[in-house]
Protein backbone atom coordinates (compact mmCIF):
# COMPACT_ATOMS: atom_id res chain seq x y z
CA UNK A 1 0.00 0.00 0.00
CA UNK A 2 1.30 3.52 -0.74
CA UNK A 3 2.46 5.43 2.33
CA UNK A 4 4.26 8.72 2.75
CA UNK A 5 7.44 9.08 4.72
CA UNK A 6 8.82 12.54 5.61
CA UNK A 7 12.47 13.39 6.00
CA UNK A 8 12.43 17.00 4.88
CA UNK A 9 10.01 19.88 4.74
CA UNK A 10 10.00 23.14 2.85
CA UNK A 11 9.30 26.21 4.96
CA UNK A 12 7.50 29.32 3.84
CA UNK A 13 10.72 31.00 2.82
CA UNK A 14 11.42 28.25 0.33
CA UNK A 15 14.23 26.62 2.25
CA UNK A 16 14.33 22.88 2.79
CA UNK A 17 15.28 21.66 6.24
CA UNK A 18 15.45 18.33 8.04
CA UNK A 19 12.62 17.68 10.46
CA UNK A 20 13.11 15.22 13.30
CA UNK A 21 10.88 12.13 13.24
CA UNK A 22 8.99 13.20 10.12
CA UNK A 23 8.64 11.74 6.63
CA UNK A 24 8.08 12.59 2.97
CA UNK A 25 9.05 10.06 0.32
CA UNK A 26 6.47 7.58 -1.00
CA UNK A 27 6.81 3.83 -0.72
CA UNK A 28 4.60 1.05 -2.09
CA UNK A 29 5.41 -1.84 0.20
CA UNK A 30 3.73 -4.25 2.57
CA UNK A 31 2.44 -2.24 5.53
CA UNK A 32 4.02 -4.45 8.21
CA UNK A 33 7.42 -4.41 6.50
CA UNK A 34 7.26 -0.65 6.12
CA UNK A 35 6.35 -0.05 9.75
CA UNK A 36 9.09 -2.35 11.00
CA UNK A 37 11.66 -0.66 8.75
CA UNK A 38 10.50 2.77 9.92
CA UNK A 39 10.85 1.86 13.57
CA UNK A 40 14.27 0.31 13.07
CA UNK A 41 15.66 3.22 11.07
CA UNK A 42 14.53 6.35 12.92
CA UNK A 43 11.31 5.68 14.82
CA UNK A 44 9.32 8.10 12.71
CA UNK A 45 5.65 8.98 12.53
CA UNK A 46 3.69 7.19 9.80
CA UNK A 47 1.41 9.55 7.89
CA UNK A 48 -1.23 8.53 5.35
CA UNK A 49 -0.97 9.57 1.73
CA UNK A 50 -3.16 12.33 0.36
CA UNK A 51 -5.75 9.82 -0.85
CA UNK A 52 -6.01 8.38 2.67
CA UNK A 53 -5.63 11.63 4.60
CA UNK A 54 -6.80 11.44 8.17
CA UNK A 55 -6.38 13.77 11.12
CA UNK A 56 -3.32 12.89 13.17
CA UNK A 57 -1.33 14.77 15.82
CA UNK A 58 1.89 13.92 17.67
CA UNK A 59 2.74 15.14 21.16
CA UNK A 60 6.02 17.07 20.83
CA UNK A 61 6.04 18.84 24.20
CA UNK A 62 9.19 17.28 25.62
CA UNK A 63 11.00 17.04 22.29
CA UNK A 64 10.34 20.74 21.72
CA UNK A 65 11.86 21.70 25.07
CA UNK A 66 8.65 22.82 26.77
CA UNK A 67 9.18 22.04 30.45
CA UNK A 68 6.52 24.29 31.97
CA UNK A 69 4.07 23.11 34.61
CA UNK A 70 1.00 25.07 35.62
CA UNK A 71 0.71 25.82 39.35
CA UNK A 72 -2.86 26.32 40.48
CA UNK A 73 -2.19 26.33 44.24
CA UNK A 74 -4.98 23.87 45.00
CA UNK A 75 -5.94 24.25 48.67
CA UNK A 76 -8.29 22.77 51.23
CA UNK A 77 -10.40 25.90 50.97
CA UNK A 78 -11.13 25.15 47.30
CA UNK A 79 -10.96 28.76 46.17
CA UNK A 80 -12.81 28.88 42.85
CA UNK A 81 -10.00 30.45 40.74
CA UNK A 82 -7.83 27.39 41.48
CA UNK A 83 -9.80 25.24 39.06
CA UNK A 84 -10.38 27.75 36.24
CA UNK A 85 -6.93 28.47 34.76
CA UNK A 86 -5.11 28.99 32.58
CA UNK A 87 -4.33 29.92 28.95
CA UNK A 88 -1.57 29.94 26.35
CA UNK A 89 -0.55 31.79 23.23
CA UNK A 90 1.10 31.41 19.83
CA UNK A 91 2.70 34.66 18.62
CA UNK A 92 5.88 35.84 16.90
CA UNK A 93 7.20 38.30 19.46
CA UNK A 94 10.59 38.92 17.76
CA UNK A 95 9.42 38.99 14.12
CA UNK A 96 11.77 36.23 13.01
CA UNK A 97 9.08 34.30 11.15
CA UNK A 98 8.72 31.57 13.78
CA UNK A 99 5.83 31.27 16.24
CA UNK A 100 6.82 31.57 19.88
CA UNK A 101 4.81 30.29 22.85
CA UNK A 102 3.61 32.10 25.97
CA UNK A 103 2.20 30.12 28.89
CA UNK A 104 0.29 31.59 31.83
CA UNK A 105 0.93 30.35 35.34
CA UNK A 106 -1.42 31.03 38.24
CA UNK A 107 0.38 30.59 41.57
CA UNK A 108 -1.25 30.47 44.97
CA UNK A 109 -4.04 32.48 46.55
CA UNK A 110 -3.49 34.10 49.93
CA UNK A 111 -4.95 36.68 52.25
CA UNK A 112 -3.91 39.42 51.89
CA UNK A 113 -3.06 39.07 48.17
CA UNK A 114 0.60 39.55 47.27
CA UNK A 115 1.41 42.28 44.69
CA UNK A 116 3.72 40.00 42.71
CA UNK A 117 3.81 36.29 42.21
CA UNK A 118 6.48 33.98 43.64
CA UNK A 119 9.42 33.68 41.18
CA UNK A 120 8.70 29.96 40.79
CA UNK A 121 5.16 30.69 39.68
CA UNK A 122 5.80 33.13 36.84
CA UNK A 123 4.52 32.89 33.30
CA UNK A 124 6.99 31.63 30.71
CA UNK A 125 7.92 32.88 27.23
CA UNK A 126 9.42 30.23 24.95
CA UNK A 127 11.35 31.47 21.92
CA UNK A 128 11.12 29.33 18.81
CA UNK A 129 14.63 28.39 17.65
CA UNK A 130 13.39 27.55 14.16
CA UNK A 131 14.31 23.86 14.34
CA UNK A 132 11.22 22.56 16.11
CA UNK A 133 12.54 23.37 19.58
CA UNK A 134 12.08 26.25 22.02
CA UNK A 135 14.18 27.99 24.66
CA UNK A 136 13.00 29.87 27.78
CA UNK A 137 13.37 33.59 27.00
CA UNK A 138 11.29 34.98 29.87
CA UNK A 139 14.08 36.79 31.70
CA UNK A 140 15.78 38.03 28.52
CA UNK A 141 12.47 39.55 27.42
CA UNK A 142 11.86 41.24 30.79
CA UNK A 143 8.67 39.30 31.49
CA UNK A 144 9.60 37.67 34.79
CA UNK A 145 7.38 39.80 37.07
CA UNK A 146 3.70 38.87 37.07
CA UNK A 147 0.93 40.39 39.13
CA UNK A 148 -2.19 38.69 40.41
CA UNK A 149 -3.21 35.07 39.96
CA UNK A 150 -2.74 34.25 36.28
CA UNK A 151 -5.64 33.39 33.98
CA UNK A 152 -5.19 34.28 30.30
CA UNK A 153 -3.11 35.96 27.61
CA UNK A 154 -3.56 37.68 24.27
CA UNK A 155 -1.24 39.34 21.74
CA UNK A 156 -1.87 42.14 19.24
CA UNK A 157 -0.11 45.24 17.92
CA UNK A 158 -2.15 47.78 19.87
CA UNK A 159 0.24 50.67 19.07
CA UNK A 160 0.64 49.91 15.34
CA UNK A 161 4.44 49.84 15.47
CA UNK A 162 4.89 46.49 13.76
CA UNK A 163 5.38 44.08 16.65
CA UNK A 164 3.10 42.04 18.88
CA UNK A 165 2.29 43.37 22.35
CA UNK A 166 1.07 41.21 25.21
CA UNK A 167 -2.01 41.51 27.44
CA UNK A 168 -2.44 39.32 30.52
CA UNK A 169 -5.68 38.67 32.40
CA UNK A 170 -5.59 37.80 36.09
CA UNK A 171 -7.57 37.29 39.24
CA UNK A 172 -6.36 40.69 40.36
CA UNK A 173 -4.71 43.40 38.30
CA UNK A 174 -4.21 42.72 34.59
CA UNK A 175 -1.00 43.65 32.77
CA UNK A 176 -0.16 45.16 29.38
CA UNK A 177 3.37 44.67 28.06
CA UNK A 178 4.46 46.83 25.14
CA UNK A 179 6.89 45.15 22.75
CA UNK A 180 10.02 47.28 22.49
CA UNK A 181 10.95 45.78 19.13
CA UNK A 182 14.30 44.46 20.36
CA UNK A 183 13.18 41.21 21.96
CA UNK A 184 12.14 42.86 25.22
CA UNK A 185 8.90 44.14 26.71
CA UNK A 186 7.97 47.03 29.02
CA UNK A 187 5.10 46.96 31.51
CA UNK A 188 2.90 49.92 30.48
CA UNK A 189 -0.25 48.92 32.38
CA UNK A 190 -0.50 52.03 34.51
CA UNK A 191 0.16 54.48 31.69
CA UNK A 192 -2.21 52.67 29.35
CA UNK A 193 -4.95 52.44 31.99
CA UNK A 194 -5.98 48.82 31.33
CA UNK A 195 -5.25 47.18 34.70
CA UNK A 196 -8.95 46.51 35.34
CA UNK A 197 -8.50 44.84 38.77
CA UNK A 198 -11.44 42.43 38.58
CA UNK A 199 -11.39 38.68 37.96
CA UNK A 200 -10.60 38.77 34.25
CA UNK A 201 -10.42 35.56 32.23
CA UNK A 202 -10.49 36.25 28.48
CA UNK A 203 -10.04 39.32 26.30
CA UNK A 204 -10.36 40.32 22.66
CA UNK A 205 -8.83 43.08 20.53
CA UNK A 206 -10.89 44.74 17.79
CA UNK A 207 -11.37 48.18 16.27
CA UNK A 208 -15.01 48.86 17.10
CA UNK A 209 -15.00 52.53 15.96
CA UNK A 210 -12.91 51.94 12.80
CA UNK A 211 -10.32 54.58 13.70
CA UNK A 212 -7.35 52.31 12.92
CA UNK A 213 -6.50 51.60 16.57
CA UNK A 214 -7.27 48.32 18.33
CA UNK A 215 -9.69 48.57 21.24
CA UNK A 216 -9.86 46.01 24.03
CA UNK A 217 -12.78 44.11 25.56
CA UNK A 218 -12.08 42.30 28.85
CA UNK A 219 -14.47 39.55 30.01
CA UNK A 220 -14.76 39.54 33.81
CA UNK A 221 -16.14 36.47 35.54
CA UNK A 222 -17.45 36.82 39.11
CA UNK A 223 -17.42 39.32 41.93
CA UNK A 224 -15.37 36.93 44.03
CA UNK A 225 -13.36 37.92 47.09
CA UNK A 226 -11.18 35.52 49.06
CA UNK A 227 -12.15 37.04 52.39
CA UNK A 228 -15.86 36.39 51.77
CA UNK A 229 -15.54 33.09 49.87
CA UNK A 230 -17.52 30.27 51.43
CA UNK A 231 -17.47 26.50 51.20
CA UNK A 232 -19.89 24.64 48.92
CA UNK A 233 -21.14 21.08 49.31
CA UNK A 234 -23.07 18.80 46.99
CA UNK A 235 -24.46 15.54 48.39
CA UNK A 236 -22.12 16.01 51.34
CA UNK A 237 -19.02 16.40 49.15
CA UNK A 238 -16.92 19.58 49.45
CA UNK A 239 -16.67 20.98 45.91
CA UNK A 240 -15.51 24.11 44.14
CA UNK A 241 -18.43 26.54 44.23
CA UNK A 242 -20.31 27.23 41.04
CA UNK A 243 -21.12 30.58 39.41
CA UNK A 244 -24.58 30.65 41.00
CA UNK A 245 -22.98 31.26 44.39
CA UNK A 246 -21.59 34.69 43.48
CA UNK A 247 -22.72 37.77 41.56
CA UNK A 248 -21.33 38.30 38.10
CA UNK A 249 -18.61 40.76 37.26
CA UNK A 250 -19.06 43.68 34.88
CA UNK A 251 -16.98 43.46 31.72
CA UNK A 252 -14.83 46.36 30.56
CA UNK A 253 -14.53 47.95 27.12
CA UNK A 254 -11.43 50.07 26.60
CA UNK A 255 -11.22 52.51 23.69
CA UNK A 256 -7.73 52.93 22.25
CA UNK A 257 -6.88 56.65 22.19
CA UNK A 258 -4.08 56.16 19.67
CA UNK A 259 -1.42 57.60 21.95
CA UNK A 260 -0.58 54.53 24.01
CA UNK A 261 -3.48 55.03 26.41
CA UNK A 262 -6.99 53.64 26.68
CA UNK A 263 -10.27 55.02 28.05
CA UNK A 264 -12.89 52.93 29.85
CA UNK A 265 -16.02 53.48 27.71
CA UNK A 266 -18.07 50.57 29.09
CA UNK A 267 -21.02 52.64 30.27
CA UNK A 268 -20.89 55.14 27.43
CA UNK A 269 -20.86 52.35 24.85
CA UNK A 270 -23.78 50.49 26.46
CA UNK A 271 -21.96 47.21 27.22
CA UNK A 272 -22.43 47.46 30.97
CA UNK A 273 -24.66 44.40 31.46
CA UNK A 274 -23.56 42.21 34.34
CA UNK A 275 -22.70 38.72 33.14
CA UNK A 276 -20.31 35.96 34.12
CA UNK A 277 -17.94 36.14 31.20
CA UNK A 278 -15.41 33.43 30.39
CA UNK A 279 -14.98 33.92 26.65
CA UNK A 280 -15.19 36.94 24.34
CA UNK A 281 -14.66 37.78 20.68
CA UNK A 282 -14.98 40.79 18.41
CA UNK A 283 -16.71 39.51 15.25
CA UNK A 284 -18.85 41.18 12.58
CA UNK A 285 -21.79 38.78 12.80
CA UNK A 286 -24.15 40.81 10.59
CA UNK A 287 -21.60 41.78 7.94
CA UNK A 288 -22.18 45.52 8.13
CA UNK A 289 -18.46 46.27 8.40
CA UNK A 290 -18.49 47.10 12.10
CA UNK A 291 -17.23 44.53 14.65
CA UNK A 292 -19.79 43.32 17.15
CA UNK A 293 -19.00 41.58 20.45
CA UNK A 294 -19.99 38.08 21.54
CA UNK A 295 -19.53 37.13 25.22
CA UNK A 296 -19.77 33.54 26.49
CA UNK A 297 -21.26 33.68 30.00
CA UNK A 298 -21.30 30.94 32.62
CA UNK A 299 -24.81 29.81 33.61
CA UNK A 300 -26.49 33.05 32.51
CA UNK A 301 -27.53 34.08 28.98
CA UNK A 302 -24.72 34.84 26.56
CA UNK A 303 -24.37 38.39 25.21
CA UNK A 304 -24.26 39.62 21.64
CA UNK A 305 -23.60 43.33 21.41
CA UNK A 306 -24.55 44.72 17.99
CA UNK A 307 -22.39 47.65 16.93
CA UNK A 308 -24.61 50.68 16.28
CA UNK A 309 -21.85 52.33 14.17
CA UNK A 310 -21.77 55.34 16.48
CA UNK A 311 -19.44 53.95 19.20
CA UNK A 312 -22.39 52.41 21.06
CA UNK A 313 -23.80 48.88 21.18
CA UNK A 314 -27.18 47.23 21.65
CA UNK A 315 -27.47 43.81 23.31
CA UNK A 316 -29.40 41.57 20.85
CA UNK A 317 -28.50 37.99 21.83
CA UNK A 318 -32.08 36.92 22.50
CA UNK A 319 -33.52 38.29 19.27
CA UNK A 320 -30.53 36.97 17.29
CA UNK A 321 -31.16 33.47 18.68
CA UNK A 322 -27.81 33.02 20.42
CA UNK A 323 -28.47 33.85 24.08
CA UNK A 324 -29.78 30.36 24.89
CA UNK A 325 -29.51 26.85 23.54
CA UNK A 326 -32.20 25.27 21.36
CA UNK A 327 -34.18 24.35 24.48
CA UNK A 328 -34.34 27.97 25.58
CA UNK A 329 -31.91 27.41 28.46
CA UNK A 330 -28.90 29.46 29.48
CA UNK A 331 -25.81 27.27 29.33
CA UNK A 332 -22.58 27.32 31.30
CA UNK A 333 -20.54 28.66 28.39
CA UNK A 334 -16.74 28.56 28.50
CA UNK A 335 -14.91 28.86 25.16
CA UNK A 336 -15.60 30.25 21.69
CA UNK A 337 -14.57 29.09 18.22
CA UNK A 338 -15.35 31.25 15.19
CA UNK A 339 -15.22 29.96 11.62
CA UNK A 340 -17.20 29.29 8.46
CA UNK A 341 -17.84 25.58 8.99
CA UNK A 342 -20.37 25.28 6.16
CA UNK A 343 -18.47 27.41 3.60
CA UNK A 344 -21.37 29.78 2.99
CA UNK A 345 -19.27 32.95 3.36
CA UNK A 346 -20.14 33.99 6.92
CA UNK A 347 -18.58 33.13 10.28
CA UNK A 348 -20.41 30.70 12.55
CA UNK A 349 -19.86 30.27 16.31
CA UNK A 350 -19.20 27.18 18.41
CA UNK A 351 -19.54 27.43 22.22
CA UNK A 352 -18.30 24.90 24.77
CA UNK A 353 -20.53 24.20 27.75
CA UNK A 354 -20.72 22.36 31.10
CA UNK A 355 -21.09 18.60 31.43
CA UNK A 356 -24.61 17.25 30.94
CA UNK A 357 -25.18 20.12 28.50
CA UNK A 358 -24.33 19.67 24.84
CA UNK A 359 -21.99 22.18 23.25
CA UNK A 360 -23.60 24.81 21.03
CA UNK A 361 -22.91 25.17 17.31
CA UNK A 362 -24.63 28.31 16.04
CA UNK A 363 -24.98 28.59 12.29
CA UNK A 364 -24.95 32.18 11.06
CA UNK A 365 -27.97 32.61 8.77
CA UNK A 366 -26.49 35.77 7.21
CA UNK A 367 -29.63 37.72 8.06
CA UNK A 368 -28.79 38.84 11.59
CA UNK A 369 -29.93 35.58 13.18
CA UNK A 370 -28.38 32.30 14.29
CA UNK A 371 -29.70 28.73 14.35
CA UNK A 372 -28.34 26.14 16.78
CA UNK A 373 -27.28 23.14 14.67
CA UNK A 374 -25.39 21.02 17.21
CA UNK A 375 -27.61 17.98 16.76
CA UNK A 376 -27.87 18.24 12.98
CA UNK A 377 -24.08 18.58 12.72
CA UNK A 378 -23.45 15.44 14.79
CA UNK A 379 -21.77 17.23 17.70
CA UNK A 380 -24.31 16.61 20.47
CA UNK A 381 -23.81 13.07 21.79
CA UNK A 382 -20.02 13.31 22.06
CA UNK A 383 -20.18 16.48 24.18
CA UNK A 384 -22.93 15.60 26.67
CA UNK A 385 -20.71 13.98 29.32
CA UNK A 386 -17.79 16.37 28.71
CA UNK A 387 -17.05 19.78 30.18
CA UNK A 388 -15.59 21.81 27.32
CA UNK A 389 -13.17 24.70 27.68
CA UNK A 390 -10.81 25.86 24.92
CA UNK A 391 -11.84 25.27 21.31
CA UNK A 392 -10.88 26.31 17.78
CA UNK A 393 -11.86 25.69 14.20
CA UNK A 394 -8.90 24.66 12.03
CA UNK A 395 -8.43 23.02 8.66
CA UNK A 396 -6.27 20.25 10.07
CA UNK A 397 -5.83 18.34 6.81
CA UNK A 398 -5.92 21.33 4.41
CA UNK A 399 -8.88 19.90 2.51
CA UNK A 400 -10.75 23.21 2.36
CA UNK A 401 -13.19 22.67 5.24
CA UNK A 402 -12.57 23.64 8.85
CA UNK A 403 -12.45 20.88 11.44
CA UNK A 404 -13.08 21.39 15.15
CA UNK A 405 -10.91 20.82 18.22
CA UNK A 406 -12.20 20.84 21.82
CA UNK A 407 -10.32 20.28 25.05
CA UNK A 408 -12.25 19.07 28.07
CA UNK A 409 -11.84 18.85 31.83
CA UNK A 410 -14.20 19.20 34.76
CA UNK A 411 -13.98 21.93 37.40
CA UNK A 412 -14.69 19.61 40.35
CA UNK A 413 -11.64 17.51 41.14
CA UNK A 414 -13.90 15.05 42.99
CA UNK A 415 -16.82 14.98 40.56
CA UNK A 416 -16.72 11.17 40.33
CA UNK A 417 -17.65 11.00 44.03
CA UNK A 418 -20.93 12.71 43.12
CA UNK A 419 -21.58 11.37 39.62
CA UNK A 420 -19.56 8.20 38.92
CA UNK A 421 -20.14 8.53 35.18
CA UNK A 422 -18.22 11.84 35.10
CA UNK A 423 -14.52 12.46 35.65
CA UNK A 424 -12.24 15.39 36.47
CA UNK A 425 -9.73 14.47 33.78
CA UNK A 426 -11.29 14.06 30.36
CA UNK A 427 -10.17 13.35 26.81
CA UNK A 428 -9.81 16.08 24.22
CA UNK A 429 -11.72 15.69 20.97
CA UNK A 430 -11.24 16.46 17.31
CA UNK A 431 -14.05 16.40 14.77
CA UNK A 432 -13.55 15.98 11.05
CA UNK A 433 -15.67 18.24 8.84
CA UNK A 434 -17.32 16.00 6.27
CA UNK A 435 -18.08 18.89 3.91
CA UNK A 436 -21.84 18.49 4.10
CA UNK A 437 -22.54 20.43 7.29
CA UNK A 438 -21.76 17.47 9.52
CA UNK A 439 -18.79 16.48 11.69
CA UNK A 440 -17.43 13.06 12.62
CA UNK A 441 -15.58 12.40 15.87
CA UNK A 442 -12.20 10.99 14.75
CA UNK A 443 -10.45 11.32 18.11
CA UNK A 444 -9.85 7.58 18.45
CA UNK A 445 -7.55 7.54 15.42
CA UNK A 446 -6.03 11.02 15.75
CA UNK A 447 -3.04 10.00 17.88
CA UNK A 448 -2.14 8.77 21.39
CA UNK A 449 -2.80 12.18 22.95
CA UNK A 450 -6.52 11.78 22.34
CA UNK A 451 -6.55 8.61 24.43
CA UNK A 452 -5.19 10.47 27.48
CA UNK A 453 -7.46 12.10 30.05
CA UNK A 454 -6.38 15.61 31.08
CA UNK A 455 -7.77 18.70 32.78
CA UNK A 456 -7.89 20.77 29.60
CA UNK A 457 -8.34 24.53 29.65
CA UNK A 458 -6.86 26.81 26.96
CA UNK A 459 -6.39 26.09 23.25
CA UNK A 460 -4.28 27.99 20.72
CA UNK A 461 -3.58 27.08 17.10
CA UNK A 462 -0.70 27.98 14.79
CA UNK A 463 1.91 26.54 12.45
CA UNK A 464 4.91 26.54 14.81
CA UNK A 465 7.21 24.55 12.49
CA UNK A 466 6.25 26.40 9.28
CA UNK A 467 5.33 23.29 7.30
CA UNK A 468 1.86 24.41 6.29
CA UNK A 469 -0.07 22.31 8.81
CA UNK A 470 -1.84 23.94 11.75
CA UNK A 471 -0.56 22.72 15.13
CA UNK A 472 -2.32 22.89 18.50
CA UNK A 473 -1.25 24.10 21.95
CA UNK A 474 -3.34 22.83 24.88
CA UNK A 475 -2.97 24.10 28.45
CA UNK A 476 -3.91 22.04 31.48
CA UNK A 477 -4.95 23.08 34.98
CA UNK A 478 -2.27 22.06 37.48
CA UNK A 479 -0.33 20.15 34.82
CA UNK A 480 2.11 20.60 31.94
CA UNK A 481 0.80 21.90 28.59
CA UNK A 482 0.72 19.80 25.44
CA UNK A 483 2.21 20.85 22.10
CA UNK A 484 0.61 18.83 19.30
CA UNK A 485 2.39 18.71 15.96
CA UNK A 486 0.00 18.26 13.04
CA UNK A 487 0.94 15.17 11.02
CA UNK A 488 -2.34 14.91 9.13
CA UNK A 489 -1.11 14.85 5.55
CA UNK A 490 0.20 16.83 2.63
CA UNK A 491 -2.67 18.76 1.04
CA UNK A 492 -1.91 22.20 -0.38
CA UNK A 493 -2.45 25.48 1.44
CA UNK A 494 -1.87 29.21 1.40
CA UNK A 495 -1.26 31.43 4.44
CA UNK A 496 -2.11 35.12 4.42
CA UNK A 497 -0.49 37.80 6.56
CA UNK A 498 -2.40 41.08 6.59
CA UNK A 499 -0.58 44.38 7.13
CA UNK A 500 -2.89 47.31 7.70
CA UNK A 501 -1.98 50.90 6.88
CA UNK A 502 -5.18 52.87 7.27
CA UNK A 503 -6.68 49.99 9.24
CA UNK A 504 -4.99 48.59 12.34
CA UNK A 505 -1.57 47.09 11.61
CA UNK A 506 -2.69 43.49 12.27
CA UNK A 507 -5.63 43.78 9.89
CA UNK A 508 -7.97 42.53 12.61
CA UNK A 509 -11.55 42.81 11.41
CA UNK A 510 -10.66 42.36 7.74
CA UNK A 511 -12.41 39.68 5.69
CA UNK A 512 -10.60 37.46 3.21
CA UNK A 513 -11.81 35.20 0.40
CA UNK A 514 -9.57 32.68 -1.40
CA UNK A 515 -10.89 31.39 -4.71
CA UNK A 516 -9.81 28.36 -6.71
CA UNK A 517 -11.40 27.19 -9.95
CA UNK A 518 -13.94 25.19 -7.90
CA UNK A 519 -14.30 26.71 -4.44
CA UNK A 520 -14.32 29.98 -2.50
CA UNK A 521 -13.34 30.05 1.16
CA UNK A 522 -13.88 32.81 3.69
CA UNK A 523 -12.07 33.90 6.84
CA UNK A 524 -12.48 36.83 9.21
CA UNK A 525 -9.35 38.10 10.95
CA UNK A 526 -10.07 38.05 14.68
CA UNK A 527 -8.07 38.26 17.91
CA UNK A 528 -9.29 36.27 20.91
CA UNK A 529 -11.86 33.54 21.34
CA UNK A 530 -11.07 30.04 22.60
CA UNK A 531 -10.63 30.19 26.39
CA UNK A 532 -8.10 32.60 27.94
CA UNK A 533 -5.80 32.03 24.93
CA UNK A 534 -4.62 33.50 21.64
CA UNK A 535 -3.77 31.95 18.28
CA UNK A 536 -1.54 32.79 15.32
CA UNK A 537 -2.89 35.88 13.53
CA UNK A 538 -1.98 34.58 10.08
CA UNK A 539 -4.99 33.28 8.12
CA UNK A 540 -4.63 29.67 6.99
CA UNK A 541 -6.51 28.25 3.98
CA UNK A 542 -6.29 24.61 3.00
CA UNK A 543 -6.97 24.11 -0.71
CA UNK A 544 -6.85 20.32 -0.98
CA UNK A 545 -5.39 18.99 -4.21
CA UNK A 546 -5.84 22.24 -6.12
CA UNK A 547 -2.59 23.33 -7.76
CA UNK A 548 -3.58 26.95 -8.38
CA UNK A 549 -5.39 29.83 -6.71
CA UNK A 550 -7.31 32.20 -8.93
CA UNK A 551 -7.59 35.14 -6.56
CA UNK A 552 -7.40 36.47 -3.03
CA UNK A 553 -9.85 39.20 -2.06
CA UNK A 554 -9.49 41.31 1.09
CA UNK A 555 -12.14 43.63 2.46
CA UNK A 556 -10.46 45.92 4.95
CA UNK A 557 -12.37 47.53 7.78
CA UNK A 558 -12.73 50.76 5.86
CA UNK A 559 -14.75 48.69 3.32
CA UNK A 560 -12.00 49.09 0.70
CA UNK A 561 -11.69 45.89 -1.34
CA UNK A 562 -8.30 44.75 -2.55
CA UNK A 563 -8.05 41.84 -5.00
CA UNK A 564 -4.95 39.90 -6.01
CA UNK A 565 -5.24 37.81 -9.16
CA UNK A 566 -2.79 35.01 -9.86
CA UNK A 567 -1.84 33.57 -13.26
CA UNK A 568 -1.40 29.81 -13.05
CA UNK A 569 2.39 30.02 -13.16
CA UNK A 570 2.46 32.53 -10.31
CA UNK A 571 -0.05 30.88 -7.99
CA UNK A 572 1.08 31.14 -4.33
CA UNK A 573 0.60 27.48 -3.48
CA UNK A 574 2.16 26.39 -0.15
CA UNK A 575 3.46 29.88 0.54
CA UNK A 576 2.84 32.87 2.78
CA UNK A 577 1.25 35.82 0.99
CA UNK A 578 1.81 39.16 2.70
CA UNK A 579 -0.85 41.68 1.74
CA UNK A 580 -0.29 45.32 2.62
CA UNK A 581 -3.38 47.47 2.62
CA UNK A 582 -3.60 49.86 -0.33
CA UNK A 583 -5.18 53.13 0.59
CA UNK A 584 -8.44 53.66 -1.31
CA UNK A 585 -8.13 56.09 -4.22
Amino acid sequence: MPLFFKLTATNNAGYTETLKNDCYFSLSVNREIFLLTCLILIGCTVIPSVAETTLYFTDQTQQAGIHFKHINGASEQKYLPETMGSGGLFFDYNNDGHLDIYLVNSGTLSEPPQPYRHPDHTNVLYRNKGDGTFVDATADAGLQQNQGYGMGCLAADYDNDGDADLYLTNFGKNQLYRNNGDGTFADVTSRAGVGDGNWSVSASFGDFDLDGHLDLYVANYLDYQLETAHACFLEGVHIYCGPHEYPGGRDTLYRNNGDGTFTDVTTRAGVHNTGKGLGVLFTDYNNDGYPDIFVANDAVPDFLYRNNRDSTFTEVAITAGIAYNSEGRATASMGIASGDYDNDGVSDLFITNFSLEVNSLFQNNDDGFYTMTTFEAGLADSSFSQLGFGTQFLDADNDGTVDLFVTNGHVWDNVSDITPSLSYKQKSQIFKNMGDGQFTNVSETAGPFFKRSIVGRGVAIGDYNNNGATDILVTRCGEAPVLLRNDSGTHNYVKIRLIGTESNRDGIGAKVWVQTNETTQFREATCGGSYASGSEPMLHFGIGTHETIQSIKVQWQNRHIQTLDFPDMDSPINRVVRITENRPK
